[in-house]
């Protein structure tokens, strides 16, 4: 039967292998420790191949045989590609010990002479992978390593998940691990023993993804900022580290408020499936992304009437959570929203917060809006600002009142009385009260929830 165990955010690490999964790796060194199977599961850059060759280094060193394979999405279609990655180098230590209709069932497939197939050779295909493994066992225990198991070629799958459910007591241990979203792991365990430990890595907490960006050499981040980057990574691992790589890269940081810049690896990543939307959707997304908190009132509000249908076509293409938490319109992953509004212009992102500026029900969000969507100084616009900042404050927000702050200063012209620097004074005494060094607070945060 095979086990599987979920985990949450341990203590902090040292080591960037193990940061945020203290916990997971105890649990699979312990089932390794004893001859079984583990399938790392999670969804892309959590950290499955870091812990994959982690691991697969450690108990490496124990086994006489480490069959390896990495399989990749545009391999994915060639049928017995894995299976030659695994058995190419080791073919002529076993093919003495196979029966010669096995081993010619299995030479054809490696080598691709003969055009071997499941169909015309399948029982002896099944029968050459289980008996090869069996004849490197014989020499000591085997090791296979399998690495991005969902874009394994089916026959490579079939064949694997064949030996897998027969080898008993055969000192065979297999570590893979596969991409999944949510809890969707169960299909791949087909290619494993049956007392497979199934471990899925958790994302990591706000003081994990700091030890982690520390670690990297990402050093003396405000804390608001780390937070943004825990926030819009979601507790990924590569999404913070690649968020701060771009951090430490721009020049020109994000004004109080704005999301943080997301380079353009990482849209590519979450953005694929926007080409599908139409442009109105796209735009009510946008919409969505600038908000504090989104809802359909909120979209209808700023002007987007059709925000039920354009919403729903989104869910369905996976960018929003289909099961929504009451009138609330939630992104997917953070990422998404992040990445969506780096990727609009920046004549499209003012109009959107214009938009919202009329729209949005709080007073300190409006003025937020209106700040974004106000370019060089005005002194209405700061005024509003600055009176957001004092509401701000007066809730008990001290880090949302100091960016409000800084944006007042931003607008607030030269020759007014209060300048602007006593308005980026006021700002810096905000954190201070928050206990923070640092006055930005997570942008998007809504000052009404504070």
């Amino acid at each position: 039967m095979t086990v599987r165990r979920d985990f949450e955010e341990p203590a902090r690490s040292r080591s960037e292998q193990v940061i945020g999964q203290e916990e997971l790796f105890a649990a699979a060194r312990e089932q390794l420790g004893r001859g079984g199977s583990v399938l790392l599961h999670g969804p892309a850059g959590i950290g499955k191949s870091t812990a994959l060759r982690t691991l697969a280094a450690e108990y490496g060193r124990t086994a006489r045989t480490v069959l390896r394979c990495s399989a990749t999405e545009s391999e994915s279609h060639l049928p017995f590609l894995a299976l030659a990655d695994l058995f190419g180098l080791v073919l002529d230590r076993v093919a003495g010990s196979l029966p010669a209709a096995q081993r010619t069932a299995l030479e054809s497939a490696l080598t691709g002479r003969g055009e071997s197939t499941l169909q015309r050779d399948g029982l002896a295909l099944r029968l050459a992978v289980l008996s090869a493994l069996r004849a490197l066992a014989a020499d000591g225990p085997v090791l296979v390593v399998a690495d991005d198991l969902q874009w394994l070629d089916p026959a490579s799958a079939e064949l694997l998940g064949f030996a897998a459910r027969r080898l008993g007591d055969t000192p065979v241990q297999l570590l893979y691990a596969v991409r999944t979203e949510g809890e969707e792991f169960d299909r791949h365990l087909r290619a494993t023993p049956p007392d497979t430990l199934a471990l899925r890595l958790a994302p990591l907490s706000r003081g994990q993804v700091s030890a982690l960006l520390d670690h990297r050499g990402y050093r003396g981040l405000p804390r608001s900022t780390v937070r943004d980057i825990h926030r819009t990574s979601g507790g990924n691992p590569l999404f913070a580290l690649e968020l701060g790589r771009a951090l430490a890269e721009n020049p020109t940081p994000p004004r109080p408020g704005e999301p943080l810049p997301v380079p353009t690896s990482l849209r590519a990543l979450v953005l694929s499936r926007l080409e599908m939307l139409s442009a109105e959707a796209r735009r009510t997304l946008l919409v969505a992304s600038a908000g504090a908190r989104p809802t359909l009132a909120l979209l209808h509000a700023a002007g987007r009437a059709g925000a039920e249908a354009e919403t729903a076509q989104a869910a369905e293409l996976g960018l929003l959570a289909t099961e929504q938490e009451g009138p609330a319109v939630r992104f997917a992953h953070p990422l998404i929203s992040a990445a969506l509004y780096a990727e609009a212009p920046a004549q499209e992102r003012r109009a959107v917060h214009a938009a919202l500026s009329t729209a949005a029900s709080d007073p300190i969000e409006r003025a937020r809006h209106l700040a974004l969507a106000t370019t060089g100084t005005d002194p209405d616009v700061a005024a509003r600002l600055a009176e957001a900042a004092a509401l701000a404050r007066d809730r008990g927000a001290p880090s949302v009142a100091a960016s409000l702050g800084l944006l007042a200063a931003r607008h607030t012209p030269a020759d007014s009385a209060p300048g602007p620097d006593a308005r980026r004074r006021q700002a810096a005494e905000d954190p201070i009260t928050a206990g923070e060094g640092d006055p930005a607070p997570p942008p998007g945060t809504s000052p009404a929830t504070c």
